[in-house]
């Protein structure tokens, strides 16, 4: 499951794959190509990261989630808020997405994905002129 997660992710346009810039070594970020127009800064992890997979046996995420879908992919179980944002330390959308066990749990956290991705970048993967 959690190869296919990352097959779907890194298939977004105007994603590239690079090592996270604010995650532990190893971890697989999810970064908007320069040529395609960002959203808010608060759509960003760090620089145009806006998601990244954790390495090993955890396999988790994090992502940058609009507000009201933070809460509830919280209110559901499907993510924790990271404890940064809950300190208001980084923006409230921040959420720690639990890796998929199974074809149910890959379709949610493949969409929660994707909606960090809309996020990241609202008109698309147009590139800016």
């Amino acid at each position: 499951m959690r190869t296919r997660l990352a097959d779907i992710v890194f298939a977004l346009p105007g994603v590239t794959e690079h090592e996270s810039l604010i995650s532990v070594p190893g971890a697989r970020a999810l970064h908007l190509d320069p040529a395609v127009a960002p959203g808010p800064p608060e759509a960003f992890l760090i620089g145009r990261e806006f998601a990244h997979l954790h390495p090993g046996a955890d396999q988790s995420l994090h992502a940058m989630l609009p507000p009201e879908l933070a809460e509830e992919a919280v209110a559901q179980g499907w993510a924790e808020q990271h404890p940064a944002a809950r300190r208001a330390l980084i923006p409230a959308g921040a959420v720690m997405l639990y890796a998929p066990r199974d074809e149910e749990e890959l379709a949610v956290v493949a969409s929660l994905v994707h909606a960090s991705y809309a996020f990241a970048c609202p008109g698309g993967p147009t590139t800016t002129a």
